[in-house]
């Protein structure tokens, strides 16, 4: 559909000009000899003009009294007016003109480029203006519409709604019953917690006792390291039975307590170090018992090993966390691990046992002899990666 622009000139040749710079299918160029015709016209059909070019000087009605007229109407009061004029150094003329609403003013002899350009900018803007006048008047349609179907909405709603209410209050009934349920629940777990912790304390100092009354070494050893094992498995009940949180346990805190429970058991000469750098990173009570034999094998393996003939060293601990993955490693600056030694296949039970709860959380166990003795394992927590 073409786009009407008016073109208002008393001289013909002027009118001409126009007509053959603004050439274009899509446009239809409306001319007018004076300010009175240019009335004439918009009064039949105003708001189909994107844009009216306006001489300054013509007898009758001029550009500036033609403009003030068209303004005065409501319904081509807002159509873009550019006036054309011989006499570009007419400040008082120009600033007259803008006062009347003039988007521009253009100085004879007109630059084709130029009116080009302003035509295809009001022309485009004429167009958006059109689109979105269709628009409002569909978006009026289907607010009616919608009006109608809120009504019927509503009492449809209303119905539903009281339908919920009822449901509501069953809910909160089961809800309430289930916290109830939950609560007892929680108390027995932690109950079950304290006495498995209980139970495991006793068999470890069982095995104290006994072990007082040991005189070969190597049977000493191995009570030792019984007992060791048994309060890594303690300490995570104990935790997760002090822990709002039953299903899982702050593996840092874990691991303070494990050392300090180690250095206890094999009374660890002072100048052995230990240093602990831990991510707040929480486990299952499975994953956490898995890397907490792990580590007290591996802290128990560097305590007996690590330092022979060393009256000083230090021995590393840190989990740290990288997207899904989890880094656990136990490491010490002592004498190394032994070339001619398999740590995969051996017949060291501590080794055996930390190559065993590693595959079981479906690890990965590698060792560095570059300085020293250093283990590491790579792993996720289960439940993550059934998701």
């Amino acid at each position: 559909m073409k786009v009407n622009v008016l073109l208002v000139d008393d001289n013909p040749d002027n009118l001409q000009v126009m007509d053959h710079i603004l050439e274009d299918p899509e446009l239809n160029l409306v001319k007018a000899n004076s300010g009175e015709d240019a009335l004439k016209v918009l009064l039949k059909e105003p708001e189909d003009f994107a844009l009216i070019f306006m001489d300054v000087r013509m007898p009758g009605l001029d550009g500036f009294e033609a403009a003030s007229m068209i303004r005065q109407r409501e319904k081509c009061s807002r159509i873009p007016i550019i006036f054309l004029t011989a006499y570009g150094n007419n400040e008082t003329g120009m600033f007259k003109g803008y006062s009347l609403g003039a988007v521009d003013f253009l100085v004879k002899p007109l630059a084709p480029e130029i009116i080009k350009s302003k035509v295809s900018v009001f022309v485009d803007l004429h167009k958006k203006n059109k689109i979105l006048r269709i628009q409002e008047e569909l978006l009026r349609q289907s607010h009616e519409e919608l009006e109608l179907r809120v009504v019927e909405r509503t009492s449809e709603l209303n119905r539903v709604n009281n339908e919920l209410l009822m449901e509501i209050s069953e809910r909160k009934k089961a809800e309430e019953a289930l916290r109830l349920s939950l609560r007892e629940k929680e108390v027995l777990l932690r109950e079950i917690h304290h006495r498995v912790k209980n139970n495991l304390q006793i068999v470890s100092s069982i095995l104290s006792l006994q072990g007082n009354y040991i005189t070969d070494r190597r049977s000493l050893e191995m009570f030792q390291d019984s007992q060791s094992r048994i309060k890594s498995i303690a300490l995570i009940h104990e935790l997760l039975y002090q822990n709002e949180d039953l299903a899982q346990t702050d593996f840092k805190e874990y691991l303070n307590s494990l050392v300090t429970n180690l250095l206890r058991t094999y009374r660890v000469n002072s100048k052995i170090y230990f240093e602990i750098n831990a991510d707040r990173v929480h486990l299952s009570l499975d994953t956490a018992i898995h890397c907490g034999l792990i580590v007290t094998e591996l802290v128990t393996n560097s305590l007996k090993y690590g330092f022979k003939e060393r009256t000083q060293g230090k021995i590393s601990i840190s989990i740290k966390i990288v997207n899904e993955d989890y880094f656990l490693t136990v490491e010490d600056d002592g004498v190394g691990f032994p070339e001619e030694v398999d740590y995969k296949q051996t017949d060291s039970l501590g080794l055996q046992l930390v190559n065993t709860l590693a595959h079981q959380i479906d690890g990965s166990l590698s060792l560095d002899k570059s300085n020293g003795t250093k283990f590491t394992l790579v792993f996720r927590e289960r439940s993550r990666v059934r998701r």
